[in-house]
C-alpha cells in the first residue's frame, strides 16, 4: 500500500542532498529506501537535475533488510543475464569483445564482486571457493569462454539466494507441506526433463529452454523448501545444484549434447533419490 511520509524541507536543496536526508530518516527506523520516482512541477518537466523546488512529488520504496537484499539480488541477475547474452552472442559469432566492450565487462565485474561481497555479508553461498573461482574466472580469465561459465555459476548462485530470501518467511512446516507436493510432482516433472533432452538434440532449443526455464525454478524452489523443512534427503540438494550450475554452463557455451546428458541422466537420477 501506499502511505504518504510527512517529511519537511526548511530549505531548498538539490535532489541528491533530499535523499541523503531520507536515508538518513529511513535508518533512523530500521528501514532502507529500496527504490525511489520524482515527478517535476509541470514547468520543470524538462529538467533533469531537479531541487525541492521543482520537485512535486517524491515515491519511496521503503523495506526492510530483506527487501534490500531481495532487490539488490534481482538486479544483479538482470545484470548478470545481459552480460551472458552479449558475450554468447560474440561467442557464437566467432568475434571477440571490442576494447570497449572489454572495459564495460571489467567494470560490470567489479560492480558485481562489490556487490557479492555484501550480500555474503547476510548470505552464505553454497560454494565459497566455486563462488570465487568464478568471480576470478569473469574478472580475470582472457577465455570468453571460462567467463560465461563464470557468469553462469554466479547467476545460479544468485538465483538461490533469492528464492531464499523470499521463502526466508516460511516455516519448516509450511515448507515441509510444499515439498511433500513437490514429491507429488516428480513424476511427471521427470517426464517433462525427457521431453527436454530429447527436444535439445533434436534442434528444438528454443521449445526446450522455455520449458527447462519452468522446471529448473521448480527444482529452486524445492531445493530451499527442502532444506527449511530440513527434509531426511536434504543432502541431495547439494548434487541438485552442482547439476543445474553445469546445465546453466553447457546452454550457456550451446554445447546442448551435455545439456542433454544433464537433463535426461543427472536431473532425473536426483529426483528418483528424491522421492
Amino acid at each position: 500500500g501506499e502511505e504518504e511520509l510527512n517529511f519537511e524541507l526548511k530549505e531548498t536543496l538539490p535532489f541528491a542532498q533530499i535523499l541523503d536526508k531520507l536515508q538518513v530518516w529511513a535508518e533512523s527506523q530500521k528501514l532502507y529506501i529500496i527504490d525511489y520516482r520524482i515527478a517535476a512541477k509541470p514547468e520543470f518537466a524538462e529538467k533533469t537535475d531537479l531541487n525541492s523546488d521543482e520537485i512535486d512529488t517524491i515515491n519511496l520504496q521503503i523495506g526492510d533488510q530483506t527487501d534490500l537484499i531481495e532487490s539488490n539480488l534481482r538486479e544483479l541477475i538482470d545484470y548478470t543475464d545481459r552480460a551472458g547474452l552479449h558475450i554468447a552472442k560474440v561467442i557464437q559469432e566467432g568475434k571477440f569483445l571490442s576494447d570497449r566492450e572489454a572495459a564495460d565487462l571489467k567494470t560490470g565485474g567489479v560492480f558485481i564482486t562489490e556487490s557479492i561481497g555484501s550480500i555474503t555479508k547476510h548470505l552464505q553461498p553454497e560454494n565459497a571457493d566455486g563462488l570465487t573461482a568464478a568471480l576470478n574466472n569473469l574478472n580475470s580469465n582472457p577465455d570468453l569462454i571460462e567467463k560465461i561459465n563464470g557468469l553462469a555459476a554466479i547467476q545460479n548462485q544468485l538465483r538461490l539466494w533469492l528464492r531464499q530470501t523470499e521463502f526466508s518467511r516460511v516455516s519448516p512446516d509450511d515448507a515441509g507441506e510444499k515439498v511433500t507436493a513437490f514429491r507429488t510432482q516428480i513424476p511427471e516433472l521427470s517426464q517433462q526433463l525427457e521431453q527436454i533432452a530429447a527436444r535439445l538434440t533434436q534442434g528444438k532449443e528454443q521449445e526446450a529452454l522455455q520449458k527447462l526455464e519452468t522446471v529448473s525454478q521448480i527444482l529452486i524452489d524445492a531445493i530451499i523448501l527442502m532444506r527449511i523443512a530440513r527434509d531426511a534427503k536434504v543432502t541431495i540438494t547439494e548434487k541438485l545444484v552442482g547439476f543445474l550450475n553445469d546445465l546453466t554452463q553447457a546452454i550457456d557455451r550451446r554445447d546442448l549434447v551435455t545439456a542433454a546428458d544433464i537433463v535426461d541422466f543427472d536431473l532425473r537420477d536426483a529426483l528418483k533419490e528424491i522421492a
